[in-house]
């Protein structure tokens, strides 16, 4: 710490607490010697601030990146050169992953990469950061650092806001336009309009970006609180339906949101993505080819838009059926798509039960195999699956309820 660095003390605050962690302690005696020293930034400081969940906990260091692994190396920490370029290892203590990065600052940039210069100034390497939310440093006597002077009052407002001049800071990285916006959705409720001007301005410049990144942090987006209001003024823009390559769905989206909040669920990013801008199977291929989704988000996709239209029971029974053939996270998205699509007007108190009822629900099993219909004469080939997913479907239909000898009865008197 420096003579004229201004800090706050939180160690009264039992947001805190993660702080006296004995992993975290560790790192803070590994690193803080030598005139050198370590402090948490970013992420575990601000939602600390705004009582969300802190998770994967991150570190600045006046410390270069060799001396912080020969450091840990003496103790026999684990260490991942997971990013030495930019100056960031990651220490594994007792299993807790710590990422530490050496204060820098930005050399050069082209708006994808850029070329860093190692520092011990906490100011410059704050200045260099994007938002102000994510300026915020506290050390391991729990003072805490606020660099910009803005940072501190811009997390307790909820204001997401560049450092310093926007246009600068989203031309040393392109994807800090997606990046405001998925801040605004998961934790802001203000912004400036020259902020938001700037990100309108160079939205042409997404296009540099791989379409990995992008993906990644629109899924990132649809999940935040605020998602809704994001993209409306995202679309306000002209940017969403570029991104997204389709003409979103924001009122279906709204609706889905509202009801999620009503039935106190959580709903799945393929969901999301599928109320937001996907109608027919090509509409997910096309989406997943876009945002370079995992295939198994694409095919989540399709399951709901190929089976939503075959929905005609809401009750528990219907829901069980419906896990049985595509899994409980299916049928619960397809339980809300349907309702997305005013198909039913139920309870929303009792299906929100019955959705939860079903994590407790074991899957019968199908009582008949192929041997059973050899004794009928059914040779082993299409025919013989054919018969199987008849009665299969047959069992379904009856709750489950129907026994072998039902079933073999009415393959009696079909044969």
């Amino acid at each position: 710490m420096t003579a004229d660095e201004r800090f706050f003390l939180v160690t009264d605050d039992r947001a805190f607490e993660w702080l006296n962690r004995p992993e975290l302690q560790t790192l803070f005696a590994l690193i803080n010697r030598d005139g050198h020293e370590v402090r948490v930034v970013g992420g575990a400081v601000r939602n600390a601030l705004i009582g969300e969940p802190v998770g994967d906990i991150d570190c600045a260091t006046t410390a270069p990146p060799s001396l912080v692994m020969d450091w840990a190396w003496e103790q026999d920490i684990r260490v991942l050169p997971t990013g030495l370029e930019h100056g960031t290892v990651t220490l594994l203590i007792k299993d807790v992953p710590f990422e530490v990065t050496t204060l820098r600052s930005d050399v050069e940039t082209d708006g994808r990469h850029a070329k860093v210069a190692f520092g011990s100034n906490w100011a410059e390497d704050a200045q260099r950061r994007d938002f102000t939310m994510n300026a915020l440093y506290l050390d391991h006597e729990g003072r805490l650092y606020d660099p910009t002077g803005l940072g501190l009052a811009d997390v307790r407002t909820r204001c997401v806001r560049f450092i310093g001049e926007a246009s600068k800071r989203i031309e040393e990285d392109y994807l800090r336009v997606l990046r405001f916006f998925r801040f605004y959705a998961q934790y802001g409720k203000h912004y400036t309009d020259q902020d938001y001007q700037a990100c309108i301005e160079a939205q042409s410049n997404l296009s540099s970006l791989s379409a990995e990144r992008v993906g990644a942090e629109m899924t990132k987006l649809l999940r935040g609180a605020y998602a809704s209001d994001a993209l409306q003024v995202m679309h306000g823009g002209g940017m969403l339906g570029d991104i997204l390559r389709c003409v979103p769905r924001l009122g279906r989206f709204d609706r889905l949101v509202t009801l999620s909040r009503e039935m106190h669920l959580t709903p799945s990013v393929p969901l999301l993505l599928t109320v937001l801008c996907v109608k027919v199977e090509e509409d997910a291929a096309r989406l997943a080819r876009t945002l370079r989704l995992p295939n198994r988000m694409r095919d989540h996709m399709i399951r709901l838009v190929n089976g939503v239209g075959d929905i005609d029971d809401m009750s528990e029974e219907g829901l069980q059926k419906l896990a049985y053939w595509h899994g409980k996270d299916v049928a619960r998205d397809l339980a809300m798509l349907a309702l997305v699509y005013y198909k039913f007007d139920p309870d929303l108190t009792s299906l929100s039960m019955m959705m939860r009822n079903l994590d407790l629900w074991d899957a019968p099993i199908f009582p008949l195999k192929g041997r059973d219909l050899i004794a009928f004469g059914i040779k082993p080939g299409p025919k013989m699956g054919e018969w199987l997913r008849d009665l299969e479907q047959l069992w379904v239909e009856s709750g489950f309820a129907m026994g072998k000898a039902s079933l073999l009865a009415r393959k009696r008197l079909r044969h």
